[in-house]
C-alpha cells in the first residue's frame, strides 16, 4: 500500500484514539437513548442527567488527547467558535443586568441550569472541531444516518402500535421517568410519537437534519447496493417524520431540500421519481400519517386548529417583556414556559429572555456555519463538499424549524447542531489548508482502493 494511505489507517472507525470513539458514542446516546428522560442516582451540582457526566467524561478524554504525545488533536478557531463564544457572553449579560427581577421571581435556578445547558452544547462544538480530522468527517456522516435510520424504524413502530422501544430498553437498565407525551394525543386527535425524546416535535426536526445527508449519500454514490440502503434510510426518515403528524415534519424537511436543489438542481429533479415510489412506501408503512399532515395544512385548517391559535397568542403575550427590556431581554431562559405559557417558537423565546442582541447572537452561530459550509461547497472538493453541502441543508432546516418550536428545550437539536457545526469547521479548514501553496495533497486525491469500505466514494456535479 503507498505510504501516503497511512493516515487514513487511524481514521475512525479504523482508529484506536479515544477522543472520536467517545464522541461516535456520544452521537448515540443522542439518537438513540431518552438521556433527558433519565435521572441518574448520583449527586451533581445539576441535574443529574445522562449526558451531563458522558460529556464530562468526553471533556477529560479530549484533554488527555490535547496534551498526549501522539496527539492528532488541536485547538482551532473559526467565525463559530466566536459565534458562540458571543452567544454565551450575551446570555451571561442578560442574567447580570437583570439578576434582581429574576432572584426575585425565582427563575434564578431554572435560567442558570439553561445557561449550564448551553455551556455543555458549546463544549461539544468545540471537543467535535478540535478531535475530529476531515478524513472522518465523511465516516461519521454515514454512521448519522445509520443512527438516524433506527431512531425512524422505531419511531414508525411507535405510531403503528403504540410500542416505544427507547424508554422500554432502556428501563431495564437505568432509571428512566416516561416523557410526558408518551403515548398522548393531543387537541386534535394527533397521537405523540416521542422516539428516544421528550416531545414529537424532537423527532420530526431530528429526522429533518439527518436527511439531507442521506439525500446527499445517495446523490454522490453510483454503487446499487449503497444506493438502495440511501434510500431506504431516506424513506424511513420521512416516514418517521410524517408519523409526528406535526407541520414542522414537512416543513423543515422542504426547506434542506430546497438548499439542494440551490446547490445542485438537475441531481435533485431527478429524485422525483423515486419520490414518489417512497411515497407509496411511506403510505405504507406509516398509513394515515400523511394524510394526516396534508390535512393540517391545507388553507382552512392552517390557522384554525389549537396548536396555530396558541402561537399567534404568543405575540401578545410576551409583548410587555419585550417592551421593558428590547435589547438583552428579561434575563436568558428565566421565561419559565410551565409558569406563564409555551412559546413553540425559539425567536419568542430568545427575544423575551435575551432580547434583540440575543436573537442576533442565536442567528449569528448558523450563520457563520452556513458561511463555512459554502465556502466549502464552492471549492468542490470531491471529498468534503457533499457533507457540507447536507450540513448547510440541515442548518437552513432548522433556521426555519426554530419558528416551530423551542429548539433549546429539547437537548437532541442542540446537540446535533454542534455536532453538525463541528463537522463543518473541520472540513472547512480542511479545505482552505489545501488550496494553500505547498500542501499535501487532499486525501481525496488517494486511489479509490485506499480508501476504507464506511467511506463511500463521493463525487460532486
Amino acid at each position: 500500500m503507498n505510504a501516503a494511505a497511512g493516515p487514513l489507517r487511524d481514521d475512525w472507525p479504523h482508529t484506536s484514539r479515544p477522543a472520536p470513539w467517545a464522541l461516535a458514542l456520544f452521537l448515540a446516546m443522542v439518537w438513540l437513548v431518552p438521556f433527558d428522560s433519565i435521572s441518574l442516582p448520583v449527586s451533581l451540582p445539576l441535574d443529574a442527567k445522562l449526558d451531563r457526566p458522558f460529556l464530562v467524561l468526553i471533556g477529560a478524554v479530549w484533554v488527555l488527547s490535547l496534551v498526549g504525545v501522539k496527539s492528532v488533536s488541536r485547538l482551532r478557531t473559526s467565525p463559530v467558535h466566536w459565534a458562540l463564544l458571543f452567544l454565551l457572553l450575551v446570555a451571561m449579560a442578560s442574567l447580570v443586568l437583570n439578576d434582581a427581577m429574576i432572584v426575585r421571581l425565582n427563575e434564578m435556578d431554572l435560567a442558570l441550569r439553561k445557561l449550564a445547558l448551553l455551556f455543555s452544547y458549546a463544549l461539544l462544538f468545540v471537543i467535535v472541531a478540535s478531535s475530529i480530522k476531515a478524513s472522518e468527517v465523511r465516516n461519521f456522516t454515514v454512521f448519522m444516518v445509520i443512527l438516524a435510520a433506527i431512531t425512524a424504524l422505531g419511531s414508525i413502530v411507535e405510531y403503528r402500535t403504540d410500542y416505544n422501544a427507547f424508554y422500554t430498553w432502556i428501563s431495564h437498565v437505568l432509571p428512566v421517568t416516561p416523557a410526558a407525551e408518551l403515548g398522548a394525543v393531543d387537541s386534535i386527535g394527533r397521537k405523540s410519537v416521542v422516539g428516544p425524546t421528550i416531545h414529537p416535535l424532537a423527532v420530526a426536526m431530528m429526522m429533518s437534519l439527518a436527511l439531507p445527508f442521506a439525500v446527499v449519500g445517495f446523490l454522490t454514490n453510483s454503487e446499487r447496493r449503497t444506493k438502495i440502503l440511501y434510500a431506504l434510510a431516506i424513506g424511513l426518515m420521512i416516514g418517521a417524520a410524517l408519523a409526528t403528524q406535526r407541520k414542522t415534519s414537512v416543513v423543515a424537511p422542504a426547506v434542506g431540500m430546497l438548499v439542494l436543489l440551490a446547490y445542485r438542481p438537475r441531481r435533485i429533479l431527478k429524485l422525483l421519481p423515486i419520490g414518489l415510489v417512497l411515497g407509496v412506501a411511506i403510505n405504507v408503512a406509516a398509513p394515515g400519517a400523511v394524510a394526516g399532515v396534508t390535512e393540517q395544512l391545507k388553507p382552512k385548517n392552517l390557522f384554525g386548529v389549537l396548536s396555530t391559535k396558541d402561537r399567534q397568542s404568543d405575540y401578545g403575550a410576551i409583548k410587555p417583556d419585550v417592551i421593558q427590556h428590547p435589547l438583552l431581554g428579561r434575563g436568558y431562559e428565566s421565561y419559565d414556559q410551565k409558569k406563564y405559557r409555551i412559546l413553540d417558537n425559539q425567536y419568542l423565546t430568545m427575544i423575551v429572555g435575551s432580547g434583540a442582541i440575543g436573537v442576533l447572537a442565536y442567528l449569528s452561530v448558523f450563520a457563520s456555519i452556513l458561511a463555512l459550509a459554502h465556502r466549502t461547497i464552492r471549492s468542490r472538493d470531491p471529498e468534503r463538499a457533499p457533507p457540507a453541502m447536507a450540513a448547510a441543508a440541515a442548518i437552513a432546516s432548522l433556521v426555519v424549524g426554530s419558528m416551530l418550536l423551542d429548539t433549546l428545550a429539547l437537548p437532541q437539536l442542540p446537540y446535533l447542531i454542534c455536532f453538525i457545526g463541528g463537522l463543518v469547521v473541520v472540513s472547512s479548514q480542511a479545505t482552505a489548508r489545501a488550496g494553500r501553496p505547498g500542501q499535501a495533497p487532499a486525501p481525496a486525491t488517494l486511489r479509490a482502493a485506499e480508501v476504507p469500505r464506511l467511506r463511500p466514494r463521493f463525487s460532486t456535479d
